[in-house]
């Protein structure tokens, strides 16, 4: 597939934007995240550890990364605190999105510590086998659901159930794949399917939400090629990459978003 078979641009779209610019600056005053405690699941690494950074750098009072690997997180904490103000914590939680009991662990663990998050941001995923659907591992397929789906989910109605009522904001971080099915035909057809759902299950939260109590937020990072897509075959000459020069290099592929 040569690079410029392979397209992000939208038509109606007349200015795109391939680096951070600073009307989006996290240092912005009004876009100060100061008072609010932030969890996001899938933070170590990749595109959820630029995010994180972003929160750290907007003052958040309380920063959380989730993630299966505590080395991994471990490390991310460490670099981060390290570039933390005064004013924020930065601390971490081994927890995969796909298991329903460490995540009931995880909420119950907050209530326990009187810890309530005003943002959540969901940006773990998983990528599984290729080829047509038709011929996919039916179980392998569900299980795709389990973390693409299912785990957004059950993250959501924990969070939605939790400390106050007003004031939240459900940040989802999709694929700009759910768009471009050209992508998904050329061997992950799988992460298509469960992405476009979990994109659908957010509308609908979104659809019954009132945005005083719980803002949502479903979007997609643009074409970043992170480790994590690299791990699962994709190369500088696939398409013409945003810029990707605040992703952490740390491989792991279920924080792989392109």
């Amino acid at each position: 597939m040569s690079r410029s078979s392979i397209t992000l641009d939208v038509p109606y779209i007349k200015a795109t934007h391939k680096k951070p610019y600073p009307a989006i600056s996290p240092l912005r005053p009004e876009l100060s995240q100061a008072g609010r405690t932030v969890i996001i699941v899938g933070g170590s690494a990749g595109i959820g550890f630029a995010i994180a950074r972003a929160f750290v750098q907007a003052s958040a009072s309380h920063v959380i990364l989730t993630g299966r690997r505590e080395s991994v997180l471990a490390s991310a904490v460490s670099e981060l605190q390290a570039e933390a103000n005064a004013g924020t914590t930065v601390s971490s939680f081994v927890a995969d999105l796909s298991d329903l009991q460490a995540t009931e662990r995880l909420w119950d663990g907050f209530a326990k510590q009187g810890i309530e998050v005003d943002v959540l941001v969901l940006n773990a995923m998983t990528v599984s086998e290729g080829g047509p659907l038709v011929q996919t591992n039916l179980e392998g397929t569900w299980k795709s659901f389990e973390t693409n789906v299912r785990g957004l989910l059950d993250y959501s109605q924990r969070f939605s159930k939790q400390g106050k009522q007003e004031g939240k904001f459900l940040v989802n971080v999709s694929t700009s794949s759910i768009h471009n099915f050209i992508i998904d035909r050329n061997g992950h057809p799988i992460y298509g399917l469960t992405k476009n759902s979990g994109s659908l299950l957010m509308q609908l939260i979104a659809d019954d939400a009132d945005p005083k109590d719980m803002q949502v937020i479903n979007f997609h990072p643009g074409g970043v090629l992170t480790p994590a897509a690299r791990t699962v075959g994709f190369s500088e000459d696939y398409m013409d990459w945003d810029d990707g020069e605040f992703i952490r290099v740390v491989p792991d592929v279920r924080c792989a978003v392109c």
